[in-house]
């Protein structure tokens, strides 16, 4: 399979000419084209490319599929069984009449059983003719016997109430927290893969508001985000009902810190696949349900309230919480609900930024010295919008009907106002002194106001069915998810002439402080008339994702367990555009020409030293404003604006077609389940190509398309052990794949001469496979609570980083008749494939009502896990010490080795409380280049890898019952007021910044009905 170039831009016309010199680095080569410049020099142009992209895997597209398919329905007559009949019914709660999600029911002495389904309801076939008798079993409830009368080929109905268990102390029953963990952990129990299931009900007793934050309280999940098991959050598969989520960026990745704890009825973490689900799921499945109507009664819930971050509140203003939802079923067969959540979450936080460089100094010899510095407060507004709407339709006993759909509408506006010290390394005439800058128009302090206004979209619409016939199950569904992103920022830029020379201390690096010295013609900042409006730099991006979903499987029980089969289909469309004006304006603007806020002097940390002071914050809006006004007045870069217009566009489109064919096998305590799936995946990319000239010149720019199609098998076997009703062991292998991102893919050159780089994608990236082992132990509490230790392995081949090499080759394959490469000695950016990675680790949870303990001691409950992880990526790093030439592997990005949560309840009368712990180790956040680091390990090279610190976060909930249907809740998060601290290589030589959020505090008031 070749790509092609199509020629699409009017820059370069009639003015370029053929050379037979291909531009060839690694397996991408290119043609390229001549064109002559109006100074004469000569500038190179790719137009045409030939990547070759091999087909991966062993079967003919759709052939797999098609085979599993048919071999499916082949299998069908095979699971009749003779002189049978079938057992319906419906489990609920006896006091409430609510139906129970998730409950078991198995015929006594058989392994014939299954879970009630989302309505509570129920269907055994294949029940032998003859006298049963049906356990009833949920957690949290009483478990019920009853008898049943099975004839051939007739449907007995039971309908069966049970009773909650009563909880020692002081007034407490089963509380709906401890019904709705009841429903999750019922429905984790029962599942045969591994998973971690939480409710809105615990979600509701920590601090987070949205499903982000919510997530990272599982057990293996990174601190906020969606990386599961420290694998990277875009090889997780995100879907909300079910229903596969648009992604909000270039990445395969799904920003859910813009949806609202709110919405939420549970977090489902699928850390194990199952042949019935994509493949394209190397960490797991993250499934969001929102808010429905569970019982056949009618429910309404509605919160509202606000809260302040503390030492913000004066610029962030206060937040505003709202949510209703309702659920009713007017008939029996037809149940609907309808959600809608707002909340305004103003965020605030302080940063001071360092960069470090070497100098050589006679007397001091080669050392470190602040290369530049930068304060800053940033005011982040966030207005979420969030709306759901279920239905359910049961027109027979054996039929039903959903339709469900999602809209979820993000806006955000980010304030950002630094001062910035360009301390010019050049410049320094000791460690701790520089001198004058050369140049007169050169700044040495700047004011960096920014607006970002980025705006998020995220919609799914599914509907689907399912029929309990006599002999199997089949179910269908089809959806639509949607993901946008759009965002202008307006990066302003005030700056002084050059006439400061700075005084440097940085004996303590994490607290560097700056000093103008004496002979400076101000004391220290300059007038608010001396800071000019130099420079606007206005940028727009837009993202859209579409993904077209559609499924139809096949579920059939025999004597021991069930078969099940089914093809899927999903199709991908993605583009995007990028637009950047940068512009100086034809007239003097200064601080004082702009409207500064109220309350504009701002210390960082609360700082005394002027190194921490930000005397100026204008008015950003009132600025946005400003530069529409102003804009004819703007000398817009031409070349820049064409640059990025003419580079950032892109469109993608990917299918993938999978079939699968499975099975469980019951026999006494063992359960199997295996299977496999074959998945057809094909692409097209469209980028472009463009090049700058070394005088900031755009060349132009051309069509680039890649092509990529492979086939892939994912063999699947899992077994669970029952040691007891309530035990179970856990042992799973599986095979998942994580396809390369589209920035990675993307046939994308920017060839760009006035820094000699050349920036690319790589569309001969071969997709990563995954081997995975998981090992699990777990036990479960009749009165809600669950203890589980595990184990997991992943072998990850074809990992995909990125590098940064340099040109060397001159002839050879990368040239034609012995003409040298003129890119020799530039340095490329691209992505490749490393050899392997892999990550093992061991996870550990616990939750329990502590019943057992004497007086109030008994309404305590405990929440707890512990995650250790470990992992070696190879990334074609080479020990940097002379004579040694060993293979150096490194941690995955944001892989955190020690996750732990912990939470405490207490529960006396009409009063709840918890208070929460989550603590975080550090983390690689992106790796580096090797290069010297003059003060440490003798002066050697390093690799000069971004570290993330520990993260902790202290949080407490309230919660009061007025009465039967009102109290008031009450929320502090980040109690302890932690620093976030990001350092490179060493935390004690290299810091790059230190970020400071305040303490938040929520309170409000909740009607339940």
């Amino acid at each position: 399979m070749k790509n092609t170039l199509i020629f699409s831009n009017a820059y370069l016309k009639n003015t370029t000419q053929k050379v037979s010199f291909p531009y060839s680095v690694g397996d991408f080569k290119m043609l390229v084209m001549m064109k002559k410049s109006k100074t004469g020099s000569d500038y190179r142009i790719p137009t045409l490319t030939s990547l070759k992209t091999e087909s991966q895997g062993v079967l003919k597209p759709y052939l797999a599929s098609l085979i599993l398919f048919v071999l499916g329905l082949l299998l069908m007559p095979m699971t009749v069984h003779a002189q049978s009949g079938t057992i319906f019914g419906e489990v609920t709660d006896l006091a409430t009449g609510e139906t129970l999600p998730g409950a078991t029911v198995m015929i006594q002495g058989t392994t014939i059983g299954t879970s009630t389904d989302i309505d509570g309801r129920f269907v055994l076939r294949r029940v032998p003719v003859g006298e049963h008798v049906v356990v009833f079993s949920y957690m949290g409830y009483t478990s019920e016997e009853r008898e049943a009368q099975v004839s051939e080929d007739e449907r007995t109905e039971l309908n069966v109430r049970l009773e909650d268990i009563t909880i020692m102390g002081d007034d407490i029953v089963v509380t709906a927290r401890q019904r709705g963990q009841a429903r999750a952990l019922t429905r984790q129990r029962n599942s045969v893969n591994i998973r971690n299931i939480i409710s809105s009900e615990q979600i509701e007793a920590f601090a987070d508001q949205d499903v982000s934050g919510a997530l990272s309280r599982v057990v293996g999940m990174g601190h906020g985000g969606t990386n599961i098991r420290g694998v990277g959050s875009g090889a997780s598969n995100i879907t909300m009902d079910g229903q596969r989520m648009g992604t909000t960026g270039q990445e395969r990745s799904v920003d859910l810190s813009t949806i609202s704890a709110d919405m939420v009825q549970e977090l489902d973490v699928i850390k194990v696949i199952t042949p019935d689900m994509d493949a394209d799921a190397m960490s797991g499945v993250i499934n969001v349900s929102t808010r429905r109507p569970i019982g056949g009664d009618r429910n309404m819930n509605i919160r509202v309230g606000g809260g302040v971050q503390d030492r913000y509140f004066r610029h962030a203003g206060a937040g505003a919480r709202t949510s209703f939802s309702y659920g009713d079923s007017p008939r029996d067969n037809f149940t609907y609900g309808i959600n809608f959540s707002y909340q305004r979450d103003p965020r605030a936080s302080e940063t001071l930024h360092t960069d470090w460089s070497g100098r050589t100094f006679d007397e001091f010899g080669r050392v470190d010295v602040v290369s530049d510095l930068r304060n800053e407060v940033t005011f982040d507004i966030r207005d979420r919008y969030g709306a759901g709407f279920q239905m359910t339709f049961q027109p027979t006993a054996r039929s039903t009907f959903h339709v469900q759909s999602m809209f979820n509408y993000q806006v955000r506006e980010i304030g950002r106002h630094g001062v910035r010290y360009d301390i010019k390394a050049d410049h320094y005439l000791t460690p701790n002194q520089t001198g004058p800058l050369p140049h007169e128009n050169q700044a040495n302090m700047r004011y960096l106001p920014r607006l970002d206004e980025p705006i998020t979209h995220q919609y799914t619409v599914q509907a689907g069915g399912r029929h309990r016939l006599d002999r199997f199950d089949m179910e269908y569904i089809i959806g639509w998810g949607h993901g946008r992103r759009r965002e202008n920022s307006y990066r302003f830029q005030l700056q002084t002439p050059s006439r400061y020379d700075f005084l440097v201390n940085y004996e303590d690096r994490w607290n560097v402080e700056i000093d103008i010295a004496p002979h400076s013609e101000w004391p220290w900042y300059p007038r608010a008339e001396n800071m000019e409006f130099n420079q606007m730099d206005h940028r727009l991006n837009h993202h859209i994702d579409n993904e077209f979903t559609s499924k139809v499987d096949f579920e059939l029980p025999y004597d021991r367990g069930k078969l099940k089969f089914g093809a899927s289909g999903l199709m991908s469309f993605r583009n995007g555009q990028g637009e950047r004006f940068v512009g100086r304006i034809d007239r003097v603007l200064t601080i004082r020409d702009m409207e500064v806020v109220p309350n504009a002097d701002w210390r960082i940390f609360g700082r005394e030293h002027s190194t921490y002071h930000i005397p100026w914050m204008i008015d950003l809006q009132k600025g946005k404003n400003l530069y529409y006004g102003q804009r004819p007045h703007f000398d817009v870069d031409p070349d820049i604006w064409a640059f990025d217009v003419e580079t950032s566009h892109y469109d993608a489109e990917e299918s993938t077609f999978g079939s699968y064919l499975m099975g469980d096998f019951s026999l006494n305590s063992l359960t199997f389940l295996g299977g496999l799936r074959v998945e057809y995946f094909a692409n097209r990319y469209t980028g472009r190509i463009g090049s700058m000239s070394e005088t900031g010149r755009f060349l132009g720019a051309v069509d680039a398309v890649s092509s990529q199609e492979n086939v892939n098998l994912f063999p699947n076997l899992q077994m669970v052990y029952s040691i007891g009703p309530m035990s179970n062991i856990r042992t799973a292998y599986s095979r998942s794949i994580g396809r390369p991102t589209f920035n990675q893919l993307s046939p994308n050159v920017l060839i760009d001469y006035r820094n000699e780089s050349i920036r690319e994608g790589n569309p001969d990236l071969k997709p990563m496979l995954s081997h995975n082992l998981d090992f699990i132990v777990d036990h479960y509490f009749m009165n809600v609570g669950q203890i589980s230790v595990g184990l997991f392995y992943k072998d990850m081949n074809n990992f995909v980083f990125s590098f940064t090499e340099t040109i060397r080759e001159t002839t050879g394959e990368n040239g034609v008749d012995g003409e040298e490469n003129p890119y020799e000695g530039w340095r490329r950016t691209t992505f490749q494939n490393g050899e392997d990675a892999y990550i093992y680790g061991i996870e550990t949870s616990w939750q329990q009502n502590l019943t057992f303990l004497p007086g109030f001691l008994g309404n305590l409950g405990m929440y707890a896990n512990y995650a250790f992880s470990q992992s070696f990526a190879d990334i074609g790093r080479r020990d940097p010490r002379p004579a040694v030439d060993d293979t150096i592997r490194v941690p995955l990005i944001d892989q955190r080795p020690h996750v732990v949560n912990v939470g405490l309840s207490y529960s006396q009368g009409k009063f709840t409380s918890q208070l929460s712990y989550q603590w975080a180790a550090p983390s690689i956040s992106s790796y580096g280049q090797l290069q010297w680091v003059p003060e440490i390990h003798q002066r050697n090279r390093e690799y000069f890898d971004a570290y993330r610190d520990a993260a902790n976060d202290l949080s407490m909930t309230m919660r009061y019952r007025l009465s039967d249907n009102f109290r008031i809740w009450a929320d502090a998060s980040n109690i302890l007021n932690h620093r976030r601290i990001d350092y490179n290589f060493d935390r004690d030589y290299y810091p790059r910044s230190t970020y400071l959020s305040g303490r938040r505090v929520n309170m409000g008031l909740q009607y339940t009905f």
